[in-house]
């Protein structure tokens, strides 16, 4: 078969032409999410213009562009709280007549579509999940110095979430439990805020189903991202932006909708965590700590393996990109790492001399 140029003889581009669908480079928009730096190559080159210039830049305005990336993810991880705890929230607090398993995991994922939307728009990665931001940075070159600040504003966003739940919900939750929060009981509603499991799970059941749904999380995230790969046989429109922060809504109430429900499938150490800190300031005590046999620590510890895991298993099995790491190139890998070693040691032994190093 020919390709498109054979076919269209008429010379009026073809709706495919016109959108670039064939083109191997990459959008404006995957150039910005891969940046190194954390401002941007774009705003370092903006501000280097202005000083050419001559423009005036505000105090306030240079102080937004520094912060405007984590703030981005931050905002972005208190969407998804806010629109996944309060389902939560409105179906236990209404006694299910106005929520249930399935509002709860749209509200999930609709709102990881539209958290993710907003962090991306403000130039984060749109990550919403330290575990992801971790395999990121193994796997896909992601800047290793980001991760803390990155982890910091989901962790900061997930919390904010959950306090404007609870702020929300404050009266319907003492109209439920009559003032006494609690964690274990009839009246529980702990559950609105974060993760906690079935009481027949054994600890290995607790932790295989995080880890599994984690892995999966990656699986889904990866087979959604890597569309826009360069080395793909074609390349996807810059439309498919959109289309794919709503499959990555998808991915997650499909997950939530089949393996989700022994433990609420946290899948995210920010989701669960900071949500946890502010259910225990709001009143629920230590036991959001201890019940379960001190199940807090699983949500927050078992997304890392499992979404590394899942992470390895599609690129020795599926990916193809422009980001060579330990499964894809092991050896290039290890030879970099040595090089980087290497190169530190002589910066520190030539700093010990007191000799300059280029």
């Amino acid at each position: 078969m020919g390709s498109i140029q054979d076919i269209n003889t008429s010379g009026t581009p073809s709706p495919f032409e016109s959108k670039r669908m064939f083109d191997h480079i990459n959008s404006p928009q995957d150039e910005y999410l891969r940046r190194n730096d954390l401002r941007g190559e774009d705003e370092l080159e903006r501000e280097e213009l202005e000083r050419v210039e001559g423009v005036k830049v505000t105090r306030y305005h240079k102080f937004r562009r520094i912060v405007r990336e984590p703030l981005a993810e931050m905002m972005g991880s208190m969407i998804l709280i806010v629109a996944g705890d309060g389902a939560v929230a409105q179906s236990i607090l209404s006694n299910h007549s106005n929520g249930n398993s399935t509002t709860i995991n749209l509200c999930f994922g609709f709102g990881l579509t539209v958290g993710y939307l907003c962090a991306v728009a403000g130039g984060a990665a749109g990550h919403l999940n330290p575990a992801i931001t971790v395999t990121n940075c193994i796997f896909r070159g992601f800047p290793w110095k980001k991760l803390p600040i990155y982890a910091f504003a989901q962790m900061m966003g997930c919390g904010i979430g959950a306090a404007i739940v609870y702020g929300t919900y404050r009266n319907a939750l003492t109209n439920f439990d009559g003032g006494i929060r609690q964690v274990v009981g009839e009246f529980t509603t702990a559950g609105i805020f974060c993760t906690y499991p079935t009481a027949f799970l054994d600890l290995p059941g607790k932790v295989m189903q995080e880890f599994t749904c984690s892995a999966i999380l990656a699986v889904f995230v990866n087979a959604i991202a890597c569309q826009a790969s360069p080395k793909l046989p074609y390349k996807l429109a810059t439309e498919w932006h959109l289309i794919r922060a709503l499959l990555l809504g998808l991915a997650l109430f499909t997950i939530g909708s089949s393996i989700g429900w022994q433990t609420g499938y946290a899948m995210n150490p920010a989701r669960d965590f900071a949500p946890r800190l502010v259910s225990f300031m709001a009143g629920y005590g230590h036991e959001v700590f201890s019940a379960y046999g001190h199940y807090f620590w699983i949500p927050l510890i078992i997304p890392f393996p499992g979404a590394i895991f899942g992470q390895a298993i599609f690129d020795f099995m599926v990916y193809d990109g422009e980001s060579e790491n330990i499964v894809t190139d092991p050896v290039g890998t290890v030879e970099s790492i040595k090089g980087t070693v290497n190169s530190d040691l002589r910066r520190r032994n030539a700093a010990t001399r007191g000799e300059k190093t280029v």
